[in-house]
C-alpha cells in the first residue's frame, strides 16, 4: 500500500512539473496595422518595437520616396510591434493569402511568429521581387523576450 501511494505521489509531482512545458505556448491575439505606405523602411527579416523611438531607428531604404511615416497613435505602454518582411517573386500577382500565428512562451521568454504565404506556382518562377510585409500590433511583452519569426511559402494552386 505504501509503495502504491509513493508511486502515485511521484506521478503527481512529475505531472505537475511537466504541466508548464505542455502549456508553454499561449496564442496571442494581434491586430494587423495598415501601414502599406511605409515600404520605404528597410526591414530585412523582422523588427521589434517597444517604443516610437524603436520604430524611428528602422533605416530608410536607399532612394526611398517617402519623407516621413505616420505610425498613428500607438500606446507603447500596452502594445508592442513586430514587423515581418518576406520577399516573394511575382508576389503581387501570385500571392493568394497569408496567415500569421503568434505564440508566447513565458517559460522560455520567447515570442514565436509563424508567417505563411500561400500562392500560385508563379511564386516559384523567376520574376520581379515583391515585399510581403505585415505590421503586427501585440499586447505588450517585455524587452528581454526573444522574438523568432518562422517563414514558409506554400503553393496552393497550379
Amino acid at each position: 500500500m505504501k509503495k502504491a501511494l509513493l508511486i502515485m505521489c511521484l506521478m503527481l509531482v512529475v505531472s505537475l512539473a511537466l504541466l508548464p512545458a505542455v502549456k508553454g505556448q499561449t496564442p496571442i491575439i494581434y491586430k494587423e496595422l495598415d501601414l502599406d505606405k511605409s515600404f520605404c523602411l528597410q526591414i530585412n527579416n523582422f523588427e521589434v518595437a517597444h517604443s516610437l523611438d524603436d520604430l524611428k531607428k528602422i533605416p530608410y531604404k536607399y532612394n526611398a520616396e517617402c519623407e516621413s511615416i505616420d505610425f498613428g497613435k500607438i500606446n507603447f505602454d500596452k502594445k508592442s510591434i513586430v514587423v515581418c518582411s518576406q520577399f516573394v517573386r511575382n508576389g503581387e500577382e501570385a500571392i493568394k493569402t497569408t496567415k500569421v500565428e503568434v505564440l508566447r512562451n513565458d517559460r522560455s521568454k520567447v515570442i514565436d511568429v509563424y508567417f505563411a504565404t500561400f500562392g500560385t506556382t508563379q511564386i516559384q518562377r523567376s520574376g520581379r521581387l515583391y515585399e510581403n510585409r505585415k505590421w503586427l500590433l501585440l499586447p505588450k511583452f517585455p524587452k528581454n523576450y526573444r522574438v523568432k519569426v518562422h517563414y514558409s511559402l506554400k503553393v496552393v494552386q497550379p
